[in-house]
């Protein structure tokens, strides 16, 4: 049984009314110690059913449970009554635009906004060539990237004017971009697009987001992965760090790295820091924000398919003892990562599933490899939906 089937037959037996599983936030009705002690249950149930081992701890709470997107998105539709910004599944209100309960009051403003000034005769090219509307940041540090399916003149033009309109009537935004895709996917930065040809234009401000964690702040291009809950950041590097330990004199080798998040904030306490994620921008970022950290001389980032040939053949072996983070996407780690990875003989390994039906499969990939999982700490990263981020410690 699925962790959400898990989760719907217990808000069952309690009697909790539930939206659609296709829904994209079928918890956010709920009162959150309701909905905290849901989740802690259904996944003390699935642990449970799936025979995992480990001390599972309770599911630590979201510090901001509603209004914390740092990144949210609309599907648009360019229909008879004009563009509606919508979430897959769900209706748009009255207004066009599918209201949300997880998406801070600026976002609400961006795309209220958009979609005034998109009714406008002269930006109908790009009301009809827009695919998604995307909006990063936060309160007074917005960007809105537009995801089109074709640059020609009369779309650039009323991009152009729409990011005019932008930094005369909305205050707190900060930069904005048309993104091309011409597939229309449902990925809404999508990485498989044209090659030779221009594909993302900056209209107006900084091509660059920020993020503060631990102190630190660090910079990464809009299109870059980051996590959706900003207010969870220092939680995360704490929670990782704590597993970890101790890491003095260590080689901490950071997978799925993308802008340095974990190699330099928890990675400060390691001799020696070396990261690796597949998307090249992420890997520049990653790079530019070790300069500017005065850090370039114990990190090192490398850009490549995190799979066992890469492992194997691409790393060298650490010089001193090694400790291993992974942070993949929501589909997991390729098959032969966990065996390539325990013949570098590390002595931690954290494993960051932000899938839960992920976890039985990748514990016992590390059990074949000689490691047990010894601990495990869920983070509620996505408070309002199905998901959680667990941080799985593995020791040989």
């Amino acid at each position: 049984m699925s962790f959400s089937d898990t989760l719907r037959h217990l808000a069952a037996d309690r009697a909790l009314a539930l939206p659609d599983a296709r829904h994209p936030e079928p918890l956010a009705a709920l009162d959150y110690p309701e909905e905290l002690s849901l989740k802690r249950q259904a996944l003390e149930t699935f642990w449970r059913e799936q025979g995992l081992a480990g001390q599972l701890e309770p599911v630590v709470g979201a510090s901001s449970p509603r209004g914390y997107r740092t990144t949210t998105k609309r599907r648009a539709v360019l229909g008879p009554r004009g563009l509606a910004l919508t979430f897959p599944g769900a209706p748009p209100s009255g207004r066009g635009l599918s209201p949300s309960a997880l998406d801070p009051p600026e976002h609400m403003a961006a795309y209220t906004f958009l979609i005034e000034r998109l009714a406008c005769p002269a930006a109908r090219a790009l009301a009809s060539a827009l695919n998604w509307a995307i909006v990063r940041g936060s309160a007074g540090e917005l960007s809105v990237i537009l995801n089109v399916r074709i640059f020609d003149a009369r779309v650039v033009r009323a991009g152009k004017q729409l990011a005019e309109a932008f930094q005369e009537g909305a205050p707190g935004m900060r930069a904005c971009f048309l993104y091309l895709d011409p597939s229309g996917s449902d990925y809404y930065l999508e990485a498989r697009r044209p090659a030779g040809t221009l594909t993302f234009k900056r209209l107006f401000g900084p091509d660059w987001l920020q993020v503060e964690a631990d102190g630190v702040r660090l910079r990464f291009p809009p299109t870059v992965f980051s996590q959706v809950n900003g207010a969870m950041l220092g939680i995360m590097t704490s929670t990782t760090r704590s597993l970890l330990a101790p890491l003095d004199g260590c080689t901490m080798l950071d997978l799925y790295c993308g802008y340095g998040l974990f190699s330099l904030t928890v990675g400060r306490d390691a001799a020696w820091v070396v990261g690796v994620d597949f998307d090249g921008p992420a890997v520049e970022a990653a790079r530019s924000n070790a300069l500017h950290l005065r850090c370039a001389d114990r990190a090192r980032f490398l850009a490549g398919r995190i799979d066992g040939r890469f492992l194997a053949h691409r790393l060298r072996p650490a010089g001193t003892p090694e400790v291993v983070l992974l942070d993949p996407p929501r589909q997991g780690t390729a098959p032969d990562v966990a065996q390539a990875l325990a013949a570098r003989r590390p002595r931690r390994v954290v494993h960051i599933c932000c899938g839960t039906d992920e976890i039985p499969r990748e514990v016992e990939a590390w059990s074949r490899a000689g490691f047990r999982l010894h601990h495990a700490i869920p983070l509620d990263l996505f408070a309002g939906t199905e998901n959680l981020e667990t941080f799985l410690l593995f020791e040989r």
